[in-house]
């Protein structure tokens, strides 16, 4: 099998706080790599390193003459840039024409054999990622990507969330990478994208590494699954599919509640033994002969005896002393919302009444819908990309500005809103600060407990501002405020983008067992799938 890029040793630390170490795993020809893990435990980070925008502070990246790109979901910083300018600099274009230029212009002023060997180089780089030809690269990437019709001179903050979801689509089918690095890629990206995607990562020659949450696009689109741990517990590396590696997760944790178990029995039965013998020691020694003929031989006996005792009892503590403690094994995620005074009774939380909205940097307009909501509905709304979803969710939660139509909250109505970039009130505050502005009702106490309930480390809950946290992080925060208040209402615009795996299984079990309204857009068909929705809305 021959190996494309090597991670060695890798560990990864910043301002005191080990996020990562000894990760050892092989990217190989042909490789479909889904990476895994906890929020907070590197993902992105480790990505940024193997593509070499980030130095690790330990160990080492092997990349040979194979070349490495990373591919953006987040489209944010460049939002003042064309569509053309984007894509030529994240496929490597843009470096890859600059250099070859200046190495032209070089020969011609002095063709020594150094700059002629920096010319060759540069040629065989500009032939591999086929720049004379970018043009065209860029519009079969455009029109596989469904957006052919778009014009690329136009900056990107023109186009509307959809349409930059599928720019960044573009983007990856447009790239001659030999290694291809993805982030969250299915986030935000419509079903008819996500299969698309599935279908060309499935049939490229290239080899690609997946942070996704995503189960299904994980099991569809990988082959091998590689779980980051964090902090110092390195690697699982699974060399099967996504429904393998679930099946080898679960005998794992099976196992290590089992080794957890075995360790707390025998340590409870040692405690028992030792109090057991050093009782039995200080019977002995408080033995008194009632004859004073027998005084000697029984005080003798009596102290033996302790000494005996006390050796066993301290034969027992130095074994209770030396058991090793396994790992405890993590408790599953149960997110138990606080939701318990939501009444039962049948009553109108939401009317939407033809409604119209327009869309963002747009001149159309979405609608006209009507929608009631009552205790219990679950509502989903679905659609492709840039029909206008966020939009209406937007326009329900007053965030956008209504054209005609009217919405009215019923009188009952306790609403939260947990928007796709996961925001925060507070960005320049910690995540305590956060849940509590969130949730007023709240004390201290309890906000902490919710928080790392939620898996949140207890390392970063009171230290690291909002704005530093990986946005799975910061959805926490969010769920965590749902947890603590006592909404009838709760409306969510994909919320699993950027989880882990087990938090969105959690979040599941509590929408499942929870008597509020849902209203939820969401591209994760399993999430749909399991929330036993009873109403859905389909946008064209």
């Amino acid at each position: 099998m021959l190996i494309m890029l090597q991670v060695e040793n890798v560990g990864y630390e910043i301002e005191g706080h080990r996020i990562f170490q000894d990760v050892t795993f092989a990217i190989n020809k042909g490789d479909k790599i889904g990476l895994v893990g906890p929020n907070g435990a590197g993902k992105t980070t480790l990505l940024e390193i193997i593509a070499g925008h980030i130095q690790p502070t330990e160990g080492s990246v092997i990349r040979g003459d194979y070349e490495v790109g990373i591919l953006p979901q987040d489209l944010t910083q460049w939002l003042g840039r064309t569509v053309y300018e984007f894509v030529e600099e994240v496929t490597g274009v843009t470096q890859v024409r600059t250099d070859y230029e200046e190495s032209c212009a070089k020969i011609e002023t002095d063709s020594s054999s150094k700059n002629l060997e920096e010319y060759e180089y540069a040629l065989e780089k500009y032939n591999k990622y086929n720049v004379a030809n970018f043009d065209n690269t860029l519009e079969r990437a455009l029109a596989l990507a469904g957006i052919k019709n778009i014009d690329v001179h136009h900056d990107l903050d023109l186009f509307s969330g959809g349409q930059k979801t599928r720019i960044a689509l573009a983007a990856l089918f447009a790239a001659n990478y030999d290694v291809v690095l993805l982030d969250e890629p299915t986030n935000n990206l419509d079903d008819q994208g996500i299969v698309i995607l599935e279908k060309f990562i499935k049939n490229s020659r290239s080899a690609f590494t997946m942070i996704s949450h995503d189960r299904r696009f994980l099991r569809n689109a990988s082959s091998r699954i590689i779980e980051l741990l964090g902090g110092e517990k390195g690697i699982n590396q699974y060399g099967l599919g996504y429904d393998e590696y679930v099946i080898s997760r679960e005998k794992e944790r099976e196992a290590s509640a089992k080794r957890y178990d075995q360790y707390e029995t025998e340590r409870k039965r040692l405690r028992k033994a030792a109090i057991k013998a050093s009782g039995r020691s200080d019977s002995a020694s408080g033995q008194r002969s009632r004859s004073d003929n027998d005084k000697l031989s029984s005080n003798f006996r009596g102290e033996k005896a302790a000494s005996r005792h006390a050796r066993q009892a301290q034969g027992i503590i130095s074994r209770l002393e030396r058991l090793e403690p396994p790992e405890r094994p993590e408790d599953e995620i149960a997110l138990l919302f606080s939701l318990n005074e939501v009444d039962r009774k049948k009553v109108r939380l939401l009317t939407v009444d033809s409604l119209t909205v327009k869309y963002e940097n747009s001149d159309r307009v979405f609608g006209p819908l009507s929608l009631n909501i009552v205790s219990g509905d679950r509502v989903s709304i679905t659609g492709n990309n840039g029909v206008g979803k966020t939009t209406l969710l937007k326009a329900i939660v007053g965030e956008q500005p209504i054209y005609s139509g009217f919405i009215k909250l019923g009188t009952e109505t306790e609403l939260i809103y947990m928007d796709q970039r996961q925001s925060v009130p507070l960005p320049n505050s910690n995540a305590i600060e956060n849940l509590r502005n969130l949730s007023p009702s709240i004390d201290l106490h309890e906000a902490i407990r919710l928080l790392i309930r939620f898996n949140l480390n207890r390392e970063v809950i009171d230290t690291v501002p909002a704005y530093q946290l990986s946005g799975g992080e910061r959805a926490k925060i969010i769920l965590a405020s749902m947890a603590a208040n006592k909404a009838n209402l709760l409306v969510m615009d994909e919320p699993t983008n950027n989880l882990d795996i087990p938090t969105i299984e959690g979040l599941e079990t509590a929408l499942r067992g929870y008597r509020g309204s849902i209203i939820v857009v969401s591209h994760d068909r399993d999430f749909l799938k399991n929330l036993n929705i009873n109403h859905k809305i389909h946008i064209n």
